[in-house]
């Protein structure tokens, strides 16, 4: 699997990712968890399960009757001596568990069968931030290590006059907020007035406003946002010169 796919993983997520290992019965996250939402690909962030596809199997791990079309694949499993399908993430082949067949559960008659540690939950009500910020390869494994923080892309934002690196975040409105997001971005900020100048918060008239803003962020309306070219997307986990994630 690619570096920038696993380069933000715990030690124990890419041994389930990556070298096949399982999730102990019952200790995952996401077990027994029915919110609204879609759960996404831990290693690379892809759609791969509605939570209308969810159900509780009893088996001790998160059980979904159907995937979103496309998003996982399947491929013979004869390890530990048993004849089993495991399922992958289809954009990034990371390790999701294994799939079975005819145990009647519900009307799809199939079972996904989803190691916690390989998902990652977005709420159907999640939001998002457009943050204009000195160096986007940076600041996007800034913000992706903050708590809350579901998912973050490189692009470029402007006012309709000046235009500068963005990044969009989108967050889980009930574990963070846009100021926890937007001071933890800053940190202890001690870059030059240039760089300081480059801190702005991007918004659309038709969205709420974060009220109270961190120095030096200022405020500019959002009038065109467009995604980086794929070349800049975790340049840093690219490179090789991001370190294992700590959490």
């Amino acid at each position: 699997m690619k570096s920038e796919y696993t380069a933000h993983l715990t030690p124990w997520e890419y041994r389930v990712l990556v070298e096949k290992a399982t999730d102990p019965p019952g200790s995952g996250v996401y077990t027994d968890h029915f919110e609204e939402g879609t759960y996404h690909c831990r290693a690379c962030g892809a759609a791969l399960y509605r939570s209308s596809a969810k159900f509780h199997s009893g088996c001790g791990w998160p059980a979904f009757d159907q995937e979103i079309p496309g998003a996982v694949i399947r491929k013979p499993d004869f390890s530990h001596g048993m004849v089993r399908t495991e399922i992958l993430c289809a954009h990034c082949g990371g390790h999701l568990g294994h799939v079975f067949e005819g145990e009647g559960f519900t009307p799809t008659n199939t079972r996904h069968c989803v190691n916690s540690s390989s998902l990652v939950f977005h709420p159907a009500d999640k939001q998002q931030l457009v943050v204009g910020v000195p160096d986007f390869h940076q600041y996007q494994e800034r913000a992706a290590r903050l708590p809350g923080v579901l998912w973050v892309e490189c692009g470029f934002a402007g006012d309709g006059t000046h235009y500068s690196e963005a990044l969009r975040i989108e967050y889980h409105p009930r574990q963070t907020t846009p100021l926890a997001i937007l001071s933890g971005l800053l940190g202890t900020n001690t870059k030059s007035p240039r760089d300081q100048d480059q801190w702005c918060l991007f918004v659309r008239p038709d969205t709420n406003t974060v009220d109270e803003l961190p120095a030096p962020m200022r405020r500019a309306p959002l009038v065109t946002y467009t995604r980086a070219p794929e070349e800049h997307q975790w340049f840093l986990r690219k490179a090789g010169l991001l370190q294992a994630s700590p959490r």
